[in-house]
């Protein structure tokens, strides 16, 4: 799975934040919205979506190991995605803006296991994200670029609401470990491949090796993560399966 990590500020300008807890301006937002189709209504709350590869000088500041593995994906591949949002503490009566870096370039796999042979049980799952030093490494630069947009702006007032000043590389990777959230884009726990491929549990049929009349048809069958919203992909896999199916193949 993509990674993710949350840091929330204050804001110096309006947002949508203030809508739970200021009843005035919710009022006003709602006759903006309703009379003239305008105002903070009109923001479902993503603010910015963006994607980009780490850039100077965060980039250099990463050790061997990291850049070796970064330079194993394609070179047009993003490897952080941002998601700026107008949005803060519930009830908040000021604005605030939310910074969402999610690391793309993904290093770490997770491991599922049987507790038993019933298959009723549930099995025993760790996605391990943000495990691998390569990911921890680009992390803890996407915080320093993520200083950057603070810093430049003008767009937030105060420190950082949720972990607080993090200087120290160690302190920054621990402040993401404590805000970091799953991005809900996991694959690859029935991977697709050869017969051959001691990995692979689905043909490109999605069959299963080895049984009789069971296929896959969801986004576990797909080996690789991709660097962006797993929506698209997911869409191409059923597509590409249901024809097979209706196909009898």
């Amino acid at each position: 799975d993509h990674c993710a990590f949350e840091f929330q500020y204050k804001m110096n300008v309006g947002g949508n934040a203030a809508l739970e807890g200021n009843k005035e301006y919710l009022y006003q937002a709602t006759e903006d919205f309703l009379r003239t189709q305008t105002g903070p209504l009109t923001n479902w709350g993503g603010d910015i979506l963006g994607f980009e590869k780490l850039p100077s000088p965060y980039r250099e500041a990463l050790n061997e190991s990291a850049l070796a593995e970064l330079a194993e994906l394609p070179d047009d591949q993003p490897e952080i995605e941002w998601l700026i949002a107008s949005h803060g503490p519930q009830m908040a009566t000021s604005s605030y803006v939310t910074f969402t870096p999610a690391i793309l370039a993904v290093t770490s796999k997770g491991t599922i296991g049987l507790t038993s042979a019933n298959a009723a049980d549930n099995p025993i799952i760790d996605p391990r994200t943000f495990s691998s030093p390569t990911e921890q490494a680009l992390g803890v630069q996407i915080y320093k670029r993520l200083q950057e947009f603070v810093n430049a702006t003008g767009l937030t007032s105060g420190p950082e609401l949720k972990v607080g000043p993090l200087n120290t590389n160690a302190e920054i990777l621990e402040g993401i470990k404590q805000t970091g959230l799953p991005w809900y884009h996991g694959v690859a726990s029935f991977p697709m491949g050869k017969e051959s491929d001691p990995n692979a549990i689905v043909d490109t049929n999605g069959k299963v090796f080895g049984v009789s009349g069971v296929r896959v048809v969801d986004a576990s069958v797909i080996p690789l993560i991709a660097p962006g919203h797993s929506m698209a992909p997911v869409y191409m896999v059923a597509e590409k399966l249901a024809d097979a199916i209706k196909r009898g193949v």
